[in-house]
């Protein structure tokens, strides 16, 4: 098994970081998200993006008050899974994160067919891949050893869709579109989260595919039950 260099760039610049005021970090999260959405949208076909732009500043606040209550039901799950992963890790790769679930949640909150997990598949990568990078890690290295392997992820994220939708509470008083943001933004998080718990363990999610599929598991029975609650 090849064990990662732990932590290389997340920690270079923890007194870099921890000297950021409000507003910068505010900015700098603005930032990560406009970068984030420009990637994610190159990534899919050109007439699926133009909808999602004609929509975006619509889909946009619908989806920020998504974030915000599962913000609050899933916090505490979150801070549980995450023990041992130091809070300047957390922040920076917080800004990722967030940024790719709010653009999967914009995506879910479009008007357009939101089949399994297709559209979520550009966003799942572009989130793993620059989670890599912040850690230090050769992703395209990784990408590149086998597509089964990116397949995996693309899969799991397919599958747990229908799951997502089962937990999604009082499904008959929510628009599809706001269900469609909910699972999307769920998916998201929970595997940008399982991607840097393994990370900040020095674990290679591709090599060690049962483990993360294990942990995203354990993640998401956690977020469904808090979601009965």
């Amino acid at each position: 098994m090849r064990l990662l260099k732990k932590k290389a760039t997340v920690s270079k610049e923890k007194s870099k970081e921890q000297e950021v005021d409000p507003l910068l970090s505010e900015e700098l999260d603005q930032e990560e998200f406009d970068s984030f959405f420009s990637e994610v949208l190159k990534k899919i076909p050109q007439k699926t993006s133009k909808v999602i732009l004609n929509t975006y500043e619509k889909s946009k606040k619908v989806a920020e008050t998504i974030l915000e209550k599962n913000q609050v039901k899933f916090d505490h799950v979150f801070e549980d899974f995450l023990k041992g992963v130091d809070p300047i890790t957390r922040k920076k790769s917080h800004r990722i994160i967030h940024a790719a679930s709010l653009t999967a949640a914009i995506i879910g909150c479009s008007p357009i067919p939101f089949s399994d997990a297709f559209l979520l598949v550009p966003v799942q990568l572009t989130m793993m891949a620059r989670l890599h990078k912040l850690f230090g890690q050769p992703w395209s290295e990784s990408l590149g050893k086998s597509l089964s392997k990116e397949l995996v992820v693309v899969s799991l994220g397919r599958s747990a869709v229908g799951n997502l939708v089962k937990f999604v509470p009082a499904v008959g008083t929510v628009t599809g579109a706001a269900i469609n943001a909910t699972v999307a933004s769920a998916i998201t998080e929970s595997l940008g989260w399982v991607t840097v718990k393994m990370l900040n363990d020095g674990e290679d999610i591709f090599e060690q595919v049962m483990s993360f599929k294990g942990q995203f598991q354990t993640l998401f029975r956690a977020l469904k039950t808090v979601s009965k609650k």
